[in-house]
């Protein structure tokens, strides 16, 4: 690539270099590089929010405490890049990866790097020579209605998978100006859209924005979300979409959460089986983890999960994703009070009828992300870390080891898959406000690609099985975003 480079002249900092310590745009966050260098106290992006888009000029501050800094210098891989003191003004290239970097020269005189790299993505009504990418399709394409107006998007939560082993995309979302559920698929040349559920003449309700799919290798995709806090599902045969009640006036969702990402349900395949992981409980003390398994059109065995490990007077709360492995065990987190009186989490393992086991995880925040990579391992992300999990024949003997993305702070919104092309974890990551992409390089130290802002309550992504290229969604900007 072409890198465009220019150089600054020594900067001057002011001796109050406090007020460099911080982002001052509202909103905006330090964003993270390659490498760290003392002084260097990030990249802001000022006046902003959203995905990078082509041909936008973005505006960068480097922000350096003047006594260990005597100048920066900014260069991009392609662009149009302008500055002026210490700040950039760069005009994104086409869409596709772009980096930034900084050269830094110490009071010494010595010079180090670090770069900042962005996935770069098509401007709304963006058109090429050639056919529209997926994303410039549905950046242009107008949301349908039950009634073919146009719908408008607030943000929500939104899950992406592939078909099997091609490259058709499955994508489910929710919207909140009209609270409804939406589900797209491209079959590499054109979305199709439409509404699943949605608010209406008796029928449907108010979706929330949660929703966990799962799509069989065939295309047959298996939708979980709540609406009117109670949970639902929808799989579609053919060109209908039949909808069923998941929990039970039994077992019904909590709706002391049910806005709470953090126990939102999730959805997992025992074959071609759905089975729901989701909480129930009339306060939080009370709360309880469900797994509720479809035997039948529209019918659903619910049992109440609880392990030895937690205090029955307090909590029993499902804080993450469902995975089912080869010997039948759905395995999921617990947020509960130990013996000790102390909120701590496990893993937990239940097999039916009713059998369970555990193992204590490390310190753990939010709502957990989890894959299942092989019959004896998985990865598990929470807000700040990724946990690889070794899992036993005995469940009980399995084993936990922590690796941080976050010192501290988080966020919920993300999610985390096995690119088996690459035999690695791709994570999803909220930074404060900014959208990360994060894998680990050779060295196994993690690498941060800058995606922009975000503002819906969830993120998805998905490994093409074929060619191990990633693909996203999230909300941003008032519309449904896919890259």
């Amino acid at each position: 690539m072409t890198r465009l480079s220019i150089v600054l002249p020594a900067l001057v900092l002011a001796a109050a270099c406090a007020q460099l310590d911080k982002p001052t745009a509202p909103g905006s966050e330090l964003l993270r590089g390659d490498t760290e260098i003392e002084g260097l106290l990030g990249l802001e992006r000022l006046n902003a929010n959203g995905p990078y888009l082509s041909g936008a000029t973005e505006h960068f501050r480097a922000h350096a405490d003047a006594t260990k800094i005597t100048r920066v210098s900014f260069s991009a891989t392609d662009g149009a890049l302008t500055t002026s003191g210490n700040t950039a003004d760069w005009t994104l290239p086409a869409a596709g990866n772009a980096e930034l970097t900084l050269r830094v020269t110490l009071r010494d005189g010595t010079e180090q790097l670090v770069t900042y790299s962005f996935r770069v993505t098509s401007a709304n009504g963006t058109t090429t020579s050639g056919p529209m990418t997926a994303e410039q399709a549905l950046l242009t394409m107008p949301m349908p209605v039950l009634d073919g107006g146009s719908l408008e998007i607030s943000g929500g939560g939104c899950e992406v998978r592939y078909e099997g082993t091609t490259a058709n995309v499955a994508l489910a979302f929710t919207t909140e100006t009209h609270p409804a559920l939406m589900y797209g698929r491209w079959n590499g040349s054109t979305w199709a859209l439409e509404v699943v559920d949605a608010m209406g003449f008796n029928t449907g309700g108010v979706v929330r924005p949660l929703v966990s799919m799962q799509v069989e290798a065939n295309g047959t995709p298996h939708i979980v979300y709540v609406r009117d806090n109670q949970v639902f599902y929808a799989v579609k045969n053919g060109a209908v979409w039949t909808r069923e009640r998941v929990d039970s006036t039994a077992t019904p969702y909590t709706t002391s959460q049910a806005g709470d990402e953090a126990s939102a349900p999730s959805l997992a395949l025992n074959g071609t089986t759905p089975t729901v992981l989701y909480a129930t409980g009339g306060s939080t003390n009370s709360i309880r983890s469900v797994i509720s398994v479809r035997t039948g059109v529209n019918t659903w065995t619910q049992t109440v999960v609880t392990i030895t490990a937690f205090n029955t007077s307090y909590e029993m709360t499902p804080k993450g994703e469902l995975v089912i492995d080869s010997a039948g065990r759905h395995i999921f987190p617990m947020y509960g009070v130990d013996s000790t009186f102390n909120y701590a989490w496990r893993l937990v393992s239940w097999t039916a009828p009713n059998t369970t086991a555990f193992i204590t995880l490390p310190s753990m925040t939010g709502r957990s992300d989890q894959v299942l990579v092989s019959p004896t391992r998985s990865l598990i992300r929470n807000s700040r870390a990724v946990i690889d999990v070794a899992l036993n024949a005995t469940f009980s003997a399995s084993t936990a080891v922590n690796s941080n993305v976050e010192s501290t702070g988080g966020s919920d919104e993300g999610d985390l898959v096995w690119n088996a092309v690459q035999s690695r974890p791709i994570i999803l990551h909220m930074h404060g406000s900014s959208l990360e992409l994060v894998t680990p390089n050779a060295a196994g130290f993690w690498t941060f690609q800058q995606l922009g802002s975000a503002s819906g309550s969830s993120a998805g992504l998905a490994v093409n099985p074929m060619s191990g290229d990633v693909s996203i969604c999230y909300q941003a900007n008032n519309r449904i975003m896919f890259q």
